[in-house]
C-alpha cells in the first residue's frame, strides 16, 4: 500500500533566501536530499513529499533553527499554492475559498488533504498526513500550519482571531515563538491537527472575479488534475485521498474530476487489473494506518474523516483488511 507522494516545488518559495539569512548553503543542503536547484526554480515543479520532508529537518539542524518551518511560512503568501490559489481567489466567501482549497489540495500536494468542520458557533481547519514512517516531519507540518494561518489572514483579513491551535505533535521551540507566530493559545499532544476560530469569519465576503473569469480557472484546475501522472491508480488515489472526508469519495465524482465518464474510468482501471472499490478500500486502509499509529485521533472521528457511514462499517472493514480491529492495531503497532 505504500506510494510516492508528490508536492508542488513552490512549497519551498523563499527557501533559499532564508538559508542565506541563517549563513547557510541553500544548494548544499538540497544537494544532500537528492534535489537541485533547478528543481525548485519553476513552483510548478512536482517533488517527492519525502525529500522534502527531509529538506526542512535537515536544515533546522544544520543551521540551528528550531522554528524553520515557521520562519519559511512567514515569507509565503498566497501564490505559492500556485492553481489552487487561484481558484480560492475566486471564491465569494472565506468558507467556499477554504472549500475549494479542500477540493483541489491534489494539484498542490498529493501527501495530505485539509478539512473544514464547523460545531456550534466554532470552525475547525483540519490537516490530515496521508503517508506513512513520517514521525520526523515537524517542521514540515509547521510550515503547513504557518501558511494556512497565512491565508487564513489574506482571506479574512490581518484583524482575524484565532481561538487556538493544536498539534499532536510535541513542542519543538518555546512556547513564546509559537505565541509571536500564531498569537493564539497553542497545545500539543493533542488528538488531531487543527486551527480552530470562530466561524462567523467564515461568511465573511471575499474579493470576487467576474463568471468567466472563474469558469476559466476552473476549467485550468480540471485540465490540471486530468494530467498530473500517468498512472491511472496513482491518479484515483490521490484523488480519493483529498476527497474522502468531504463524501465525495465515489467513482463518478473522481470520473468527472479527471473529466471522463464513469465507463471510461472502469474500463482504464480494468485494463490495469483494478476496481474503484479495491482502491477505495486501499486508500481507507493506509490512511487509517498511519492515522492510528501517528495520531490519537479518536476512532469514531477518523471513520467519519475516511468517509465511512458509521464505525461499525469502519471496524468491519479494517478488521477484514488487516485481521486486527483499529483499537487491536494501534495497540500493537505504538506500543
Amino acid at each position: 500500500m505504500q506510494q510516492d507522494y508528490l508536492i508542488r516545488s513552490g512549497s519551498l518559495v523563499g527557501f533559499d533566501g532564508l538559508v542565506t539569512e541563517l549563513g547557510g548553503d541553500a544548494e548544499h543542503l538540497l544537494l544532500q536530499c537528492a534535489l537541485t536547484a533547478e528543481d525548485i526554480v519553476n513552483p510548478d515543479n512536482m517533488i517527492a513529499v519525502a525529500d522534502m520532508i527531509n529538506l526542512l529537518e535537515l536544515s533546522a539542524e544544520q543551521l540551528n533553527c528550531k522554528d524553520f518551518g515557521l520562519r519559511l511560512a512567514a515569507t509565503q503568501g498566497l501564490e505559492m499554492l500556485g492553481a489552487v490559489g487561484m481558484i480560492m481567489q475566486t471564491s465569494q466567501t472565506v468558507r467556499a475559498a477554504l472549500i475549494h482549497a479542500q477540493r483541489y489540495m491534489a494539484i498542490h500536494s498529493q501527501g495530505e488533504y485539509w478539512m473544514l468542520r464547523e460545531f456550534a458557533s466554532s470552525a475547525f481547519i483540519e490537516r490530515y498526513q496521508v503517508f506513512q514512517d513520517i514521525s520526523h516531519a515537524k517542521q514540515y507540518k509547521e510550515l503547513s500550519f504557518g501558511v494556512c494561518l497565512g491565508l487564513v489572514k489574506t482571506l479574512i483579513g490581518p484583524q482575524v482571531k484565532l481561538d487556538r491551535l493544536e498539534f499532536a505533535h510535541t513542542a519543538i521551540s518555546d512556547s513564546a515563538v509559537y505565541r509571536k507566530y500564531f498569537e493564539c493559545s497553542v497545545v500539543f499532544n493533542q488528538e488531531n491537527d487543527r486551527l480552530v476560530l470562530d466561524n462567523s469569519y467564515l461568511a465573511q465576503k471575499s474579493q470576487s472575479i467576474s463568471a468567466q473569469d472563474k469558469a476559466q480557472v476552473e476549467g485550468y484546475l480540471e485540465a490540471l488534475i486530468g494530467q498530473f501522472g500517468d498512472d491511472i491508480e496513482r491518479k484515483v488515489k490521490t484523488l480519493i485521498l483529498q476527497t474522502m472526508g468531504m463524501g465525495d469519495a465515489n467513482i463518478d465524482e473522481i470520473a468527472s474530476m479527471l473529466n471522463m465518464n464513469r465507463r471510461t474510468l472502469q474500463r482504464r482501471l480494468r485494463c490495469k487489473g483494478l476496481t474503484f472499490k479495491r482502491l477505495l478500500m486501499d486508500v481507507r486502509v493506509s490512511s487509517a494506518c498511519w492515522h492510528l499509529t501517528s495520531s490519537q485521533i479518536d476512532i469514531t472521528l477518523l471513520s467519519e474523516v475516511l468517509g465511512f457511514s458509521d464505525v461499525s462499517a469502519f471496524s468491519k472493514s479494517f478488521k477484514h483488511r488487516m485481521q486486527l480491529s483499529p483499537l487491536q492495531w494501534r495497540k500493537q503497532n505504538t506500543q
